[in-house]
C-alpha cells in the first residue's frame, strides 16, 4: 500500500490522466447521443427515435398532398362540367354521374383516414 502511494504522490499527474482517460472512454462507449424530440419537446431521444419520427411526418405530409391533389381534381371536374353545361346550354345528366361518384368516394376516402387517425 505505501507503494502504491509513494507512485501516486510521485507521478501524480500522469495518475490523474490516466483516470480522465478511463472516466472519457467509459462516457464515450456507455452514453447514446441525444436530442429533443420533434413531437414532444419534453422528451430526449436517440437517433434512431429521430429518423422514425421523421418518417412519420414525411407520410403525413405524403398523405396530405395526395388528398390536396384529390380536391383540386374534383374541382377542376365540377368546373368542367359547369363550362360544358353553360357552353352548351344542355344539361347532361349522364355527364354528373361520374361527378357524383367522385365526390362520394373522397367523401369515403376522408373517412377512412379520420377513422385511422382515430385507430391510432
Amino acid at each position: 500500500m505505501k507503494k502504491i502511494l509513494t507512485f501516486m504522490k510521485r507521478e501524480r499527474i500522469q495518475v490523474i490522466a490516466a483516470f480522465i482517460c478511463i472516466f472519457l472512454l467509459v462516457w464515450g462507449l456507455s452514453c447514446e447521443s441525444k436530442v429533443q424530440s420533434l413531437m414532444d419537446p419534453t422528451r430526449n431521444i436517440t437517433r434512431d427515435e429521430l429518423v422514425i419520427e421523421v418518417e412519420q411526418y414525411l407520410a403525413t405530409a405524403e398523405i396530405r398532398f395526395k388528398s390536396l391533389d384529390r380536391q383540386d381534381e374534383l374541382k377542376a371536374l365540377f368546373f368542367d362540367k359547369l363550362v360544358l353545361w353553360s357552353q352548351t346550354g344542355v344539361f347532361n345528366p349522364i355527364g354528373i354521374i361520374p361527378l357524383i361518384v367522385s365526390i362520394l368516394g373522397i367523401a369515403a376516402m376522408g373517412d377512412n383516414v379520420k377513422k385511422r387517425i382515430d385507430i391510432k
